[in-house]
C-alpha cells in the first residue's frame, strides 16, 4: 500500500479526510490520535516484534489496533504530516518525570513549524502527554482537559515539554535541537522493547486521552482521571484485564494474550 493510500485511510479512521491543511487539523490530529489509538506496551511485554517502518506502523496501530508507544505513534505522525506537507522534524528526548538525570534517549517527538511559531507534536507520551500541539514557548497553551501545556528552555539548548501539576510546573522530558535519523530511533526503539530492564517489558502500560477523561491502566490498576478526580479499579483476573484492554481502550487482545499478560505482571 502507498504511503498517500495509508495516511488517507488513517484520516478516515479518525474522521479528518477532505479537511484543509491549517493549525486546527494539526489541533484536531492531536486530539483524536490519543483518543483512537491506544499507547500500549502490549507488544513489548508479549516479546513480538515490532518493526519501525510506516506499513508496519499503520498495520499494527490503525488496521489492527495493538496500540504502541512513543517510537510507533509518533514515527506513524511523522509520515502523516510529512505526506500533508507539514515538513515535520524528528527529534529524541529524555524522560526525567522533573527529575534533574540524565537518562537515554528513548522518547521520540516530532516538531512542525506552522505561520511562524513551532510546535511539538507528540502522540505517544501516555496518560501524561498533551491532547494538542504544544508551542515553543514560556506561556504554553491549554487542552481540553484544561491541562496547561509549554515548553521552557531552562539550559542554553536544552528544552522541557512541561505540564503544570500540583500548582507548580512539572517536566515530563527534555530534548534538543540536535540532527536525529530512523537510525537514533531504532536505538532507542530495540532498548524500549528489548532490554530487560526497560519499563514497557516489565510493565503493562495502556492509555487513552479522552476530551473529558484519561484511561489509565498501569499493571493490574485500571484508572479513570477526570478534573473532579481518580477513580481506581484493581483488575482481579485474565478475563477483567481482556474485557478492559478491548472494551475501554480498544486495544485488540486474544483470550490467550490476556492470560499471558495477566500471569506475567502478577508473578
Amino acid at each position: 500500500m502507498e504511503r498517500a493510500e495509508m495516511v488517507r485511510e488513517y484520516l478516515r479512521a479518525l474522521d479528518l479526510h477532505a479537511r484543509t491543511t491549517d493549525f486546527s487539523l494539526l489541533t484536531d490530529l492531536v486530539a483524536r490520535h490519543v483518543a483512537t489509538f491506544a499507547f500500549s506496551s502490549v507488544g513489548s511485554l508479549l516479546g513480538e516484534r515490532l518493526p519501525l517502518d510506516f506499513e508496519s506502523l499503520f498495520q499494527r496501530i490503525v488496521v489492527q489496533r495493538r496500540g504502541g508507544y512513543c517510537f510507533q505513534h509518533n514515527g506513524l505522525m511523522f509520515e502523516v504530516l510529512e505526506e500533508l506537507g507539514f515538513s515535520p522534524t524528528l527529534y529524541l528526548a529524555r524522560v526525567i518525570y522533573n527529575q534533574d538525570t540524565h537518562p537515554g534517549l528513548t522518547h521520540r517527538i516530532s516538531m512542525v513549524e506552522h505561520e511562524g511559531r513551532s510546535y511539538v507534536m507528540d502522540v505517544g507520551f501516555g496518560p501524561l502527554g498533551p491532547r494538542i500541539p504544544v508551542p515553543m514557548s514560556d506561556t504554553g497553551a491549554t487542552d481540553a482537559q484544561k491541562k496547561l501545556f509549554r515548553v521552557s528552555q531552562r539550559r542554553s539548548g536544552e528544552y522541557h515539554v512541561e505540564v503544570f501539576k500540583d500548582e507548580a510546573f512539572f517536566s515530563l522530558y527534555r530534548f534538543e535541537l540536535a540532527r536525529y535519523g530512523q537510525s537514533d530511533c531504532e536505538l532507542g526503539h530495540f532498548y524500549s522493547h528489548r532490554h530487560p530492564d526497560a519499563t514497557f517489558v516489565n510493565h503493562l502500560v495502556v492509555s487513552l486521552l479522552m476530551e473529558s477523561e484519561t484511561r489509565s491502566l498501569r499493571n493490574l490498576e485500571y484508572s479513570v482521571i477526570t478534573q473532579s478526580g481518580v477513580r481506581s479499579t484493581a483488575v482481579r483476573d485474565s478475563g477483567q484485564l481482556g474485557q478492559l484492554l478491548v472494551g475501554e481502550f480498544g486495544c485488540q487482545v486474544s483470550e490467550a494474550e490476556s492470560r499471558r499478560l495477566f500471569d506475567r505482571i502478577s508473578a
